[in-house]
């Protein structure tokens, strides 16, 4: 058995000696078929190591290298450990084959890598994954400011050139403008709206609000498009509704809007309805039902799902985003609320959106209909600080135009601190996003760092194309005390003014 062994352990080893020309003076050709008088150096690359060891002056003259990969001319590739010894006119070299172990070694080591491998690629993967969404929510979200800022003037302008004499043809390209800056700004909203609820970013508001006046308000916006399109627009509202609630009135609107808009686009002649009913709900709730219903071409069973599904459209020549419907599930989903869907091919579609919203009380309710009439004959200077110059002027003409404002108009926080430091103001608009010194800390160094009354009292109305969760509480949480979101109507500015000028001079 010892002999057995000896000969398994001799057909693993072969012995060489090299003269120092690198000349093969003896060589057993257990493992390697190198012959007496060949170079080492022809044999293999690796051999030319030893021109670096002749010159090693060490006292240990013993050199081992190992898994060293090596072959000959008719040899399959072996891994083998190299041991040279370094001696007077030659060098004697002992070549231990280990393949077979270095294999299972390796399999054994590769089973354990690929399993690290497989934890890390999963681990970068999600990493990666969650990289990538960040990226493209904000990358969304600021495409979406950078489109609000002149869409803001757009429309602002075109509101005000509405109002000049034009002739029926200039009209008509107004009308077409203001209808394609409304889509522009539909689709970026309804893209930004669902990169924020996927990231879990999206936060409802809690504000009181008027049932009936939403739903005068829906009717009156929705009235001429769907008039236009010679389509009977019919309307209900239940009487027993209570109209004093809490809740997102703004993702209500929307909500309702996206449904009707949805029927819109999908019906050519009949009818689109519109209603809300109270069908539950006591004390500090009330349940409501919203049903948008249309004569159009109906959804097919198949479809019925993945109508809500994002970018889904059973039309791809009808323009859109194919967001709204998965928008109007995705925030009746966030508000507790329940969405069906009643469809027939050729025959129309329904759609039952179900609701609880809070009661509220008679002093939750701010009277968004209220119009708060100044005295006659006051003069008020109001400073705006705007960076974006055509924001800046589209605020200046809706103001002067009422002939009862004097404006100032910066460009800077700090140019804007300088003005309330040597004129006394009524009122300030301030944009969020500016310089190093935002809208919110200016906002908060007027309220904190002046002992002047006439300085750290001044209403403050904060703007911004920023679209982040809960804008209006974070304004006037840094001492704003409204908020109003880019793109906004001249109406909607002037109420707003009218109202913080109206409560400072009750004050």
């Amino acid at each position: 058995m010892g002999n057995e062994n000896q000969k398994k352990f001799y057909k693993k080893v072969q012995l060489i000696t090299v003269d120092n020309s690198g000349v093969i003076t003896y060589s057993d050709a257990n493992l390697f078929d190198w012959k007496v008088g060949e170079s080492i150096y022809e044999a293999h690359p690796f051999f030319f190591i030893i021109d670096g060891l002749k010159e090693t002056d060490v006292a240990e003259n013993e050199f081992t290298f190992p898994c060293v990969h090596l072959n000959g001319e008719r040899e399959s590739e072996r891994i083998c450990d190299v041991t040279f010894t370094v001696c007077l006119g030659e060098i004697n070299m002992v070549i231990f084959d280990y393949t077979h172990a270095y294999l299972e070694l390796n399999k054994i080591s590769q089973e354990r890598n690929e399993s690290l491998i497989k934890a890390q690629e999963l681990e970068f993967t999600n990493r990666l994954l969650v990289e990538k969404e960040n990226f493209k929510n904000e990358f969304i979200a600021s495409i979406n400011h950078e489109l609000t800022t002149p869409l803001t003037s757009i429309k602002g302008f075109l509101e005000l050139l509405n109002k000049t004499k034009l002739d029926y043809e200039q009209e008509e390209l107004v009308r077409i403008i203001k209808t394609e800056s409304d889509h522009l700004q539909n689709i970026f909203g309804d893209m930004f709206d669902i990169s924020r609820i996927e990231s879990g970013g999206f936060k409802l508001e809690e504000e009181a609000f008027d049932l009936k006046e939403l739903f005068e308000t829906i009717v009156n916006s929705n009235r001429g498009p769907i008039e236009e399109q010679a389509l009977d627009f019919i309307t209900e509202i239940d009487g027993k509704l209570n109209k004093d609630l809490i809740g997102d009135k703004t993702r209500l609107y929307q909500i309702i809007s996206n449904l009707i808009n949805n029927s819109l686009k999908y019906t050519d002649e009949g009818f689109v309805k519109f209603s809300i009913k109270r069908v539950g709900g006591k004390n500090k709730k009330q349940q409501i039902e919203i049903v948008v219903e249309d004569s159009g071409i109906g959804i097919s069973e198949e479809d019925k799902i993945a109508i809500f599904e994002p970018f889904s459209q059973l039309n791809p020549n009808i323009k859109g985003s194919g967001l709204g419907l998965n928008i109007v599930r995705s925030l009746v989903s966030l508000m507790g609320g329940e969405i069906e869907l009643e469809s027939t091919l050729e025959k129309g579609s329904k759609f039952v959106v179900t609701l609880a919203l809070k009661n509220a009380s008679g002093e939750d309710v701010e009277d968004e209909k209220s119009t708060y009439v100044l005295p006659k004959g006051n003069k008020y200077r109001i400073l705006v600080v705007e960076n974006q110059l055509n924001t800046q002027y589209l605020i200046l003409k809706i103001l002067l135009s009422q002939g009862n404002f004097f404006v100032d108009a910066v460009s800077s926080t700090e140019a804007a601190i300088k003005a309330v430091e040597n004129r006394t103001y009524n009122l300030i608009i301030c944009d969020i996003k500016l310089g190093e010194i935002s809208g919110f800390q200016f906002a908060q160094r007027v309220r904190n760092q002046y002992g002047d009354a006439a300085i750290k009292n001044i209403p403050i109305l904060g703007i911004s194309a920023l679209r982040a969760p809960n804008m209006t509480n974070k304004a006037i949480g840094a001492g704003m005390d409204a908020f109003l979101s880019k793109p906004f109507s001249e109406k909607q500015i002037l109420q707003k003014i009218n109202r913080l000028l109206y409560l400072s001079l009750k004050d």
